[in-house]
């Protein structure tokens, strides 16, 4: 029996059940037939058959509306259907992905790395031409990419022989329930009202806030007979607003709240509250006293916490693979981009009293609901618990199909483009109360003979920001990439009292901090955000990359040394004339 026969038969067994399929949607019964004609018939002249190949088409309904000061400002609503196909030649062992490489612009190859847009109709032919199409385009840059590889490693030695695919027993998955309508006219009249509460703040020089609902299926075959339909619904109202100190520092904020469905999103009540804190809180802002640099123990405490484990520690958990390139100086900046835990795999990364795992099938903590979960991921691998760190030792990564060196297979966690986390839980085997936090906090600032200690309890996200181009004074320096900007701190003294400081940023954290923890609290607080997948994706797969929603159960955590100061560089000027409202 031929390799390519036997590739083939367990996808003509999973044709060959007839009740299975009597239900199938034409979109799936054109990817269906067009797959087994590929897997059965595509070859140009004397070349390599595929011995891979999948379709996954992303279904969106979605809608969006924004508003200001009362008044909108934008509303959009569509949708979509979006094919990616990956195609691939060569073996499991050596194929033709993790390879960079520049295509000529406006090229056919260069094109066929985009997801192609398929008919919103349900056309069975029409289906089948457009994905014949784009099957046709990655199939020959799938020869280009492998003889291209071929070709860089004739003048290197592979140092690391790890395969470029791992091998995965067929699986479904069902979810048959349709797409949900979505009412633009809804989101508008949410966003009209909750942007109202900014009115008559003279010290909001903008605000925005925006409402989001999206209902999306995504539909996956593959040649080793998996396959699945999966639901992703999402809503989430983001507010934004910023305002400009006397002295011209600017100062922004955002509050975000996620939910499955538009409607299990907070009630209005909550919302306006919501925008209400977040005004109050640029007010103190404003009239804070400036820090002008502080290092040495942080405490992070809440939303605080989880950000800082979101931006600096979790993208180290992604077991991202660094790609060939067919240029030597690509080849060393990706080297460079690399991720360091892939060679700490059994080393200690964190305190030994904290573990980290990440479990997609969890849907709540302590009645807190979380939405990071699934139960297929991208690639049709069933979602796992996943331990990664146990007593601070680092034991494995979230990975995808695509190996790197120590993590072989994968454990479910392929979403949006590439490796991501689903709920991730950040676990204290022995945790401090509130009170005893502080007093750890407290004692490292006497042991340092230090005037006060700091507590961070809020920690921007640059995706929620509001475009800087609205307000005055809006051009700022572009910060360093280990610099995380828009922190919320509080001096700790001695007696108790605490102190609100003006803006400030966290300076060259990195996951190195993370082993030097020193304390960690005995409850965890749920924080919800979006993350953007690791570039997990081999070249040659058009994957829709979009940011996935994740939830994290983080405890508070006591740093021992951080650098929290000032932004760098000129503060602009604020505006000659003051706010509108600002004279009654």
């Amino acid at each position: 029996m031929t390799p390519q026969a036997r590739l083939i038969l367990p996808l003509l067994a999973l044709l060959a059940t007839a009740p299975a399929l009597a239900q199938e949607s034409v979109l799936m019964r054109a990817m269906r037939d067009e797959l087994q004609r590929t897997m059965s018939e595509l070859q140009l002249r004397d070349m390599s058959k595929p011995y891979f190949v999948s379709y996954q088409v992303h279904e969106t309904t979605s809608a969006r509306a924004t508003a200001s000061l009362g008044a909108p400002v934008g509303r959009s609503e569509g949708a979509s259907r979006l094919l990616s196909v990956e195609v691939r030649v060569g073996e499991a062992s050596f194929d033709n992905t993790n390879l960079f490489t520049r295509p000529e612009f406006g090229s056919a190859l260069s094109r066929a790395g985009f997801p192609t847009t398929l008919p919103l109709e349900d056309d069975y032919s029409e289906l089948r031409r457009k994905i014949w199409l784009a099957t046709d385009s990655a199939y020959k840059q799938a020869l280009d990419h492998l003889s291209k590889k071929r070709a860089v490693l004739q003048n290197a030695t592979q140092v690391e022989q790890v395969p470029d695919f791992s091998v995965q027993e067929p699986h479904r998955h069902d979810d048959a329930r349709p797409l949900a309508e979505i009412s633009v006219s809804a989101l508008e009249a949410l966003a009209l009202e909750v942007s109202a509460g900014f009115r008559g703040l003279p010290h909001v020089s903008v605000s925005e806030v925006e409402v989001e609902a999206a209902s999306r299926r995504v539909s996956y075959v593959n040649s080793e007979g998996t396959s699945f339909t999966r639901l992703d619904p999402s809503a989430s109202v983001r507010i934004s607003a910023g305002t400009q100190g006397d002295d011209g520092t600017t100062f922004e904020d955002s509050a975000s709240v996620h939910a499955r469905v538009w409607e299990r999103l907070p009630d209005r009540a909550e919302l306006l509250a919501l925008a209400a804190d977040l005004a109050e809180r640029l007010q103190q802002l404003r009239a804070a006293p400036v820090l002008d640099r502080y290092t040495g123990p942080v405490l992070f405490e809440g939303q605080a916490a989880a950000e800082v484990v979101r931006q600096v520690l979790v993208p180290r958990l992604l077991a991202v693979r660094v790609p060939m390139a067919d240029d030597s100086r690509l080849a060393r900046a990706m080297e460079r981009a690399g991720n360091p835990f892939v060679d700490k795999l059994g080393s200690r990364v964190l305190p030994r009293f904290l573990d980290v795992m990440d479990d997609p099938a969890r849907e709540e903590h302590e009645q807190v609901a979380l939405l990071g979960g699934y139960a297929i991921d991208d690639e049709g691998v069933a979602a796992q618990q996943t331990a990664l760190i146990q007593r601070g030792i680092l034991k494995t990564l979230l990975s995808t199909r695509n190996p790197v060196q120590g993590v072989p297979d994968s454990n479910g966690h392929r979403r949006g483009g590439g490796p991501a986390p689903s709920n991730l839980f950040v676990v204290p085997r022995q945790g401090l109360a509130p009170d005893e936090l502080r007093s750890e906090l407290l004692s490292l600032v006497e042991e340092r003979e230090l005037e006060f200690g700091i507590i961070v309890r809020r920690v921007g996200n640059a995706a929620g920001r509001i475009s800087r181009e609205r307000g005055p004074g809006s051009a700022t320096r572009s910060g360093e990439r280990s610099e995380i900007a828009g922190a919320v701190a509080y001096k700790l003294f001695a007696d108790g009292r605490e102190e609100m400081v003006g803006k400030v940023v966290l300076a060259g954290m990195q996951e190195s901090d993370f082993r030097d923890i020193v304390a960690a609290s005995e409850a965890s607080a749920v924080h919800t955000a979006r993350f953007l997948a690791g570039s997990g994706s081999a070249l040659g797969f058009a994957a829709v990359r979009r940011p996935v929603v994740v939830s994290l159960v983080v405890p508070s955590l006591l740093f021992e040394d951080v650098t929290v100061r000032r932004p760098s560089g000129n503060i602009p000027r604020p505006p000659l004339l003051p706010h509108p409202l600002a004279g009654g």
